[in-house]
């Protein structure tokens, strides 16, 4: 069989979820995971570029501007790690014997670095969510929840990629789950916000 094509960071999201579908398996769980952060990164900037339009928020401006800073690369970095993650998948799908360990472990790299960024998503959107426009308040929750199923596709990921037996692994394991663990915080001080001030 011969090698999937997956496509680039430029590619349509329509590319995407095509090659997500169709056999031979290439861009999978990862590549999705971190498109879906990417997404939620989008989203944290878009409420932020809304808050910085309004008057009424100026004292928020700042907090916006430094979201909108650092979303943009994120964005850019997650589209790179989908690439990756389907790299890497391809690789272990090829590799036989003690190769496959190595390239389990390389996958759990990138999803070890998917964790690390989704992280910063959830922390933007529940930024957002705190001071962002009140009408833009559904997107901010959005982007945290979507930032936190990344987090927890990723763990799980490692989990499933890495032998708990070895220290390496351990280590690697305890780092993402402190990860996952600040993910799921972030969403649930957005659910907060969603109680006090949805009725």
């Amino acid at each position: 069989m011969p090698p999937a094509q997956h496509p680039s960071p430029a590619s349509s999201l329509s590319d995407w979820i095509a090659a997500v579908a169709a056999p031979p398996p290439s861009a999978a769980g990862g590549s999705s995971a971190a498109i879906a952060a990417a997404l939620a990164a989008a989203l944290a900037a878009m409420v932020a570029d809304l808050t910085r339009a309004k008057e009424s928020y100026a004292p928020q401006h700042e907090r916006a501007r430094q979201v909108l800073e650092r979303a943009a690369p994120l964005r850019t970095e997650l589209l790179a790690l989908a690439v990756r993650d389907a790299e890497a998948f391809e690789n272990f799908l090829v590799t036989r014997g003690d190769a496959r360990t190595q390239a389990l472990r390389e996958a759990a790299a990138v999803q070890h670095e998917l964790l690390e960024r989704a992280v910063s998503v959830g922390d933007l959107a529940a930024t957002m969510a705190d001071v962002g426009v009140r009408s833009a308040l559904g997107d901010a929750a959005t982007s945290a929840f979507l930032a936190a199923a990344a987090a927890r596709s990723a763990y799980w990921a490692m989990r499933a990629d890495l032998d708990s037996t070895q220290a390496d692994s351990r280590s690697m394991l305890s780092s993402g789950l402190e990860l996952v663990e600040k993910a799921e915080a972030a969403e649930w001080r957005v659910r907060q916000i969603l109680n006090e001030r949805i009725r």
